[in-house]
């Protein structure tokens, strides 16, 4: 887990959580959570961007899913500014998933 800050206030956290629910597609799964108030300034894409280079030099090979809602036009969009390309779209919880998955460069 990563703690974002900005000048001194926390704004955020990204999360690379080892899980079990898709290994076939990737043993890590990125997640993150922003204050609205940081929304739409490019800091979630610094800081995931951040965290995932880390874990390339950390666990070099190691493969990342990333779900999202389509519906989240915002995270669709950062899924893709990342790198993550679409393993599959499914429905769950009451709507539109997105599964995507990223692989460190070689």
């Amino acid at each position: 887990m990563f703690a974002v800050d900005l000048d001194g206030s926390m704004i955020g956290t990204v999360t690379l959580d080892e899980r079990e629910v898709r290994p076939d597609v990737a043993p890590v799964e990125l997640g993150y959570l922003f204050l609205p108030s940081s929304w739409g300034e490019g800091y979630a894409t610094e800081a995931c961007s951040a965290a995932l280079t880390w874990l390339a030099a950390a666990r070099p090979g190691t493969a990342v899913a990333l779900t999202t809602q389509t519906a989240n036009v915002a995270s669709m969009r950062l899924a893709t500014k990342l790198g993550f390309t679409e393993v599959e779209r499914y429905e769950a919880w009451g709507a539109d998933q997105w599964l995507g998955a990223w692989s460190p460069p070689a």
